[in-house]
């Protein structure tokens, strides 16, 4: 662990800002306007097309450019901190609430759900079932009213929770502590390079992002430009590769019986690889490679892959395998990696000389609230903690009529709220601070449940009072740095949340009314929500009364082969000096990702490491890779707004029958 000196050296590698500025202004709202209105829809879209979680590292730098050379041709200049909210908004505005109603309409009509016995037991504030309602497929029915608004009040609460507490923890660690947030200054530095950068003269950071984008347009035109356009006018789309990948699964089940095989041709999982650290890529090609072995050669021999059947394709492969062994053994690794984590915790909070909550409370009088940074009094964060949290025990309650049908659930929201989040919330922001690590002990909402007694699937969908508030620091030590005023992020969220949830609205009405969700139109989602809905299920009906699949499945063998494996490896490699990122990769590989995808990012570290990082040198690689990446999401992600946008245009104009 650091001495305090390297930690002072650590803490002063960017001095923070000696005065803060207001970063929102009609700037931040124009970016809003422009984030909501152009790429909010392209995310929704390609996240069920071709299975991009998000856009939001390409909104981020689109926005901000756009806004800089707009700045450069009105001879003005952005602030940084105006910058850092820019930023900050497009990283918000690309995620839409409203995906996820397109979610649980098909969960609670899916084959998975009627298979588990659970067509009829989601609760109405959930999501509606009748298929009368459905069939429909709007929105701006009754039937939707609880469940949208549920949403809109869960939104403001967390919104508030995270932006309130993760500033009392940033006094705590930062203010009294002086912890040094190592990966604070990185964020800092993109943004006080772009701010540097207005006055004309283009850096290696813009080439590289230009680059990246170039790739980014071509590639996301032949991907996935063309299915979308070409689906406007077409009854199938025309794919030009195949989406969401390629499956072999079925051909190769002669020789690698019960392996999912195939290879994903999107891009952007190489350029994803490039950047990521490379023992970690490496840790999941291990654990793919150890499962193609073991899967056909040991476990189906043993009789261990029952469930497995000539003719399955990769995800009917990868749920089968999942519920006869990898649950199980993924679930020990996952325990075998939380307490690794929880140890090495303890041990930088003992090496660390700085005693935790004692000393922060002795010293806390001294530090001066500085008003010019937006702060704010403790009183007030304490009352935002118990009123957020009674607000979600009182929530839960009022969901389940308070019948906790004689379980213990009243208990377990209790030490979630008062014990478990405040536990794991400041131990995460101090690792946050000392190591730029984020602390996740794995199953504890799982195994609280199953242990309440509670009976039904409604515990699983309750808005319970579980969260980790730690990592919301690292946003207050940037903005620090910068000299970006608290008040612009309270501002900017007051602005963007009804904004978010109104365009989500108007966006997800419009992509409903165009067709079924998820359909050839949307092929990633074909494909892949039948495997996340019969995951999803299995968990649900761990709290079924009767037969539980999901217990079943469990099996106390397997459970402990996969913590002892993980503990011995994590030994092993920590004596010959291996990193430990390792393990964290072979967790990821073994049985629990689609196995195309990891073929590619690890073409792309290989690429990275052996190719590009020899031609530039390891360290300037490693500053070029993100860079390159945000280029191609920018790229991919100008393209599909421009496809989409062509495929909403076409779908809004009311043909004459004759």
């Amino acid at each position: 662990m650091l001495t305090d000196k390297e930690l002072n050296q650590y803490r002063d590698l960017v001095k923070p800002a000696s005065t803060f500025e207001e970063g929102f202004g009609w700037k931040a709202v124009f970016g809003a306007i422009f984030v909501g209105l152009i790429m909010l829809p392209a995310a929704m879209y390609m996240s069920m097309a071709i299975g991009e979680e998000s856009i939001g590292p390409a909104a981020k730098w689109v926005t901000v450019i756009l806004f800089l050379e707009m700045a450069k041709r009105a001879r003005t200049a952005l602030k940084p901190a105006e910058i850092f909210i820019l930023f900050a908004m497009a990283g918000t505005l690309v995620s839409s609430p409203t995906q996820n109603f397109f979610w649980r309409q098909y969960l609670v009509q899916s084959d998975a759900a009627r298979s588990f016995g659970l067509g009829e037991a989601f609760p109405a504030w959930y999501a509606p079932s009748d298929s009368a309602v459905l069939d429909h497929r709007s929105f701006l029915m009754t039937e939707w009213a609880l469940p949208l608004g549920l949403m809109l009040l869960t939104q403001i609460v967390g919104r508030i929770d995270g932006l309130i507490l993760g500033y009392g923890l940033f006094r705590v660690t930062s203010d009294i502590e002086k912890l040094p947030f190592p990966m604070a200054p990185i964020g800092a530095a993109g943004v006080t390079a772009l701010s540097e950068n207005q006055s004309g003269q283009e850096g290696w950071r813009w080439r590289v992002f230009c680059i990246g984008t170039a790739f980014g347009m071509v590639f996301m035109f032949l991907y996935g430009g063309i299915p979308v356009l070409t689906g406007t006018f077409l009854k199938e789309p025309f794919t030009l590769l195949p989406l969401p990948w390629l499956d072999t699964t079925v051909q190769t089940q002669n020789i690698l019986p019960a392996v999912p095989t195939g290879l994903i041709f999107d891009m952007g999982h190489f350029f994803i690889g490039m950047a990521l650290p490379f023992f970690g890529v490496l840790g999941a090609f291990i654990g793919l490679v150890v499962m193609m072995m073991v899967n056909p050669f040991v476990l189906l021999p043993m009789g261990m892959l029952p469930s497995w059947k000539p003719g399955m394709n990769t995800v009917q492969t990868v749920f089968s395998n999942h519920i006869d062994f990898y649950l199980s053994f993924g679930m020990g690794l996952g325990l075998a990696v939380g307490v690794i984590g929880i140890w090495q915790c303890v041990s930088s909070l003992r090496r660390s000389n700085r005693p935790a909550i004692d000393a922060a409370a002795e010293t806390a009088k001294p530090v001066a609230i500085k008003g010019s940074r937006g702060d704010i009094r403790t009183w007030v964060i304490i009352a935002v903690y118990l009123g957020s949290s009674a607000l979600y025990i009182a929530l839960c309650g009022w969901l389940l009529d308070w019948d906790f049908r004689g379980s213990q659930l009243i208990w377990v929201l209790l030490f979630f709220a008062f014990v478990y989040t405040p536990f794991v919330s400041y131990v995460t922001a101090r690792l946050e601070g000392l190591a730029g690590q984020v602390l996740a002990i794995p199953y504890v909402r799982e195994t609280a449940f199953i242990l309440s007694g509670f009976k039904g699937i409604e515990v699983w969908l309750l808005p319970i009072p579980l969260a980790n508030y730690g990592e919301d620091t690292m946003q207050y030590r940037i903005a620090e740095l910068v000299g970006c005023s608290f008040r612009s992020i309270w501002k900017l969220t007051i602005f963007v949340v009804p904004v978010l949830f109104i365009l989500s609205i108007v966006y997800g009405q419009l992509i409903w009314s165009l067709g079924p969700i998820p359909s050839a139109a949307y092929p990633f989602a074909s494909q892949m929500w039948d495997l996340l809905a019969r995951n999803e299920c299995l968990i649900l009906s761990s709290t079924q009364t009767g037969f539980s699949p999901f217990l079943a499945a469990l099996k106390p063998a397997v459970i402990a082969a996969g913590g002892v494996t993980g503990m011995l490896s994590y030994a092993a490699l920590s004596a010959f000096g291996l990193p430990v990122l390792l393990i964290y990769g072979v967790v990821k590989g073994l049985g629990g990702s689609i196995p195309q995808a990891l073929i590619v990012q690890f073409a792309g570290a290989l690429f990275g490491r052996f190719v590009m990082a020899k031609r530039f040198g390891p360290d300037r690689w490693r500053q070029f890779a993100p860079v390159l990446l945000a280029g191609y999401g920018c790229g991919a992600g100008l393209i599909m707004m421009f496809a989409v946008g062509i495929k909403f245009l076409s779908a809004s104009i009311f043909q004459l029958p004759y």
